[in-house]
């Protein structure tokens, strides 16, 4: 019942208030992974009953009438991502350009990184980054694609985490921040990818 509740005020929200879309993006998706993982559990726990174990009755426990409701209000919020997503967009193009390319080119600055390669991936995201305009949003023959900026990323991750001495481990700002950014770009080029992702 919790779940409902949840999930229905945050369809009431957002359908009032769009532009919460975008600074709460990631609530929408954790609310649609409960969704999911719920009624994964109802399925497969009616298929396969676990034991029964003294006169406990399991079937109440498995049967959830409301479960038509929990469908809907994903499919509500699901409905809303897609609607909205060019506010959502717009959100974490802001915010990517605004403050992940300067907090990312502060630590740049500060963090001693071994190789010149490994600069020069950094360089390049942070680049890439702060290219981002909202008038980019807004034109419609442009197409987001940071799959390139997401896999330097993880080749930079294993290139820090190999070795005698992996620099990552003592860089911790600077993963969370990279893996901050890797979330953030895909809510610009990836909406559909994390919909299906997260509800399917």
């Amino acid at each position: 019942k919790f779940l409902r509740t949840a999930l229905k005020e945050l369809v009431l929200i957002c359908s009032d208030q769009p532009g919460l879309l975008g600074p709460k993006a990631l609530f929408v998706f954790m609310g649609l992974c409960f969704s999911r993982d719920e009624i994964y559990w109802l399925l497969r726990h009616n298929e396969n009953p676990p034991p029964r174990q003294g006169k406990v009755k399991l079937q109440e426990d498995l049967v959830d009438r409301y479960l038509p409701e929990l469908l809907f209000h994903m499919e509500e919020l699901r409905s809303l991502v897609r609607k909205y997503s060019q506010v959502i967009q717009r959100y974490y193009v802001q915010y990517l350009a605004g403050y992940d390319a300067v907090a990312l080119a502060q630590m740049i600055q500060n963090t001693a990184v071994t190789s010149e390669e490994d600069n020069v991936l950094l360089s390049s995201i942070c680049q890439k980054i702060s290219e981002l305009s909202v008038d980019n949003v807004e034109d419609p023959d442009h197409v987001f694609d940071f799959l390139g900026l997401r896999l330097d990323w993880g080749r930079l991750q294993s290139y820090l985490s190999s070795g005698k001495n992996p620099v990552l481990a003592q860089q911790k700002d600077l993963a969370a921040l990279l893996n901050t950014v890797s979330f953030h770009t895909r809510m610009v080029d990836n909406l559909d990818e994390m919909i299906i992702e997260t509800s399917d």
